[in-house]
């Protein structure tokens, strides 16, 4: 009898110990479901970029760039600049998924990008499936406005704006980085055209040029010695009355960009002033300089910019090129503004030249 209690005991025990087994396993089966669901969790989470917290419409975004840049040499010769992060505004025509579109950045010039004009350019490229980004390049620096004051802010700190920004859209999912446009008003229409000079987009796009570029109303008035372009399409938007930065200037450097190998041609205003993409009228500001009257200027192959006519050049500093310019041909008083109608003109050109470039 005991026996038989003792095998019925083992045999319960074998029972109980399998039953103890068998949930065990089942624990750690679930303990194994419940990890890896964690885990497929974890990794959704992980997988949740940047990009997907994006929504159509306007999104504030901080762009890493640099500073204290103080020529074009700086960047030719590979100087790090101090890091800093600029705001800016991305204007999306949906939200930021895998579906790759193209993009323009607009660039500012030597006032405000709050203006109007800016947000109305991006929504009307948004309304043609086109990402468009403005950066801020001043906000961040302190500076309101650099009309009665260049020095405030170098082209080079300028164009190394524009290259970050460039740099922020190739790390979004929905942009298409081998269709990004560039497009900049005066100062921004500068940076426009100099952002594809092969010397200064080889240091700074890793490898990636913009397919298009829409300079308004630029100063051409300074080009590269031994011009170079990156084989995109450029088309300025000039005007015929610009006092600010004269247009003839521009048509002079499209021919001479022509035979160099651009792909580039020039659109005049008739009766536009600078700055005819405002809506209000023109206006006489008589603290801001031009130096529309002191010839051409050219950039040599290290970066320095110099005057062949007043023998003067960067490479002795720019406080002493500017005041030697100033001294010689600078002058305070231009012309600035437009109407509604140079507005809508401008936008409408904007969002056809992209439509069919990018």
């Amino acid at each position: 009898m005991l026996n038989k209690i003792k095998k019925g005991c083992f045999l319960l025990g074998g029972f109980l110990s399998l039953l103890l087994i068998t949930n065990c396993q089942n624990v750690n089966k679930q303990e194994n479901i419940k990890q890896s669901i964690q885990k497929q969790s974890t990794k959704t989470e992980k997988k949740l970029s940047y990009s997907e917290t994006l929504i159509k419409g306007i999104n504030d975004v901080s762009i890493t760039s640099g500073a204290n840049l103080q020529g074009y040499q700086d960047i030719i010769s590979n100087k790090k600049p101090k890091k800093i992060t600029i705001d800016g505004k991305l204007y999306l025509p949906d939200n930021c998924n895998k579906n790759k579109l193209p993009a323009v950045i607009i660039q500012h010039g030597s006032g405000s990008p709050k203006a109007p004009f800016y947000a109305n350019t991006a929504k009307a490229l948004n309304s043609k499936g086109i990402i468009a980004l403005v950066p801020d390049s001043f906000g961040k620096r302190g500076i309101s406005a650099t009309g009665k004051n260049q020095g405030q802010l170098s082209k080079a700190t300028r164009v190394y704006d524009t290259f970050s920004a460039f740099r922020f859209l190739r790390t979004l999912d929905c942009v298409d980085p081998n269709r990004v446009g560039v497009t900049g008003y005066s100062f921004g229409g500068i940076i426009s055209i100099d952002s594809v000079e092969t010397k200064l987009a080889s240091k700074l796009g890793d490898g990636y040029i913009y397919k298009a570029s829409l300079p308004v109303y630029p100063s051409c008035q300074n080009t590269f010695k031994n011009t170079e372009s990156t084989k995109t399409v450029v088309h300025i938007l000039a005007g015929s009355l610009d006092d600010y930065t004269p247009a003839s200037y521009c048509v002079d450097s499209v021919k001479l960009k022509k035979t160099k190998g651009w792909d580039i041609n020039i659109t005049v205003l008739d009766g536009a002033h600078h700055g005819f993409n405002n809506s209000s009228p023109p206006k006489k500001n008589p603290n801001s300089w031009t130096f529309g009257d002191c010839g051409k200027l050219y950039t040599d192959d290290a970066g320095f910019e110099f005057s062949e006519k007043y023998n003067v050049s960067t490479k002795d500093g720019w406080k002493k090129f500017v005041r030697t310019m100033a001294k010689n041909c600078g002058r305070k008083g231009v012309t600035v503004g437009g109407s509604p109608d140079f507005a809508k003109k401008t936008i409408d050109f904007t969002v056809n030249f992209f439509t069919e470039n990018l």
